[in-house]
């Protein structure tokens, strides 16, 4: 499945996997520069944190782990945590948006890195993989 031409492109992959669980893991505990994420008092500013902190971080570091130890499940969980970067990134796009100006710098940045990761994840698995889904067809 893993040949040596893919050897590259696989290790770029799990290194951004992991490096984005771990940005997700340690940002989401100080919310994002507004302070310790379990002293907040408005809840409404520690949704995305809080999803951060138990969805992506933890799909991110085992989508690394899976893809660097080259299991076939590696790459789908990475199709599936690409979903979750999408979708969190678009939902960063609206709420800067809906808040509008002036919005941090900073607050763009990482949905952009999350959304070209997973357009490009997804890119690569196709152009590199068959992948089959059993129908019933």
């Amino acid at each position: 499945m893993f040949s040596k031409y893919k050897l590259i492109s696989y290790r770029i992959f799990s290194l951004l996997f992991f490096t984005t669980g771990l940005f997700a893991f340690v940002g989401s505990l100080f919310c994002w520069g507004e302070g310790w994420l379990f002293e907040q008092t408005n809840l409404q500013n520690i949704i995305l944190p809080l999803a951060d902190l138990i969805l992506t971080a933890p799909l991110s570091i085992l989508t690394a782990y899976g893809i660097a130890s080259k299991k076939y499940w590696g790459i789908y969980l990475g199709i599936f945590t690409s979903g979750i970067y999408s979708l969190g990134s678009i939902l960063v796009f609206i709420l800067v948006i809906w808040n509008g100006n002036p919005y941090p710098l900073q607050l763009i940045i990482p949905p952009i890195f999350g959304l070209s990761i997973s357009i490009l994840y997804v890119i690569w698995v196709l152009k590199n993989y068959k992948i089959k889904f059993k129908t019933k067809y």
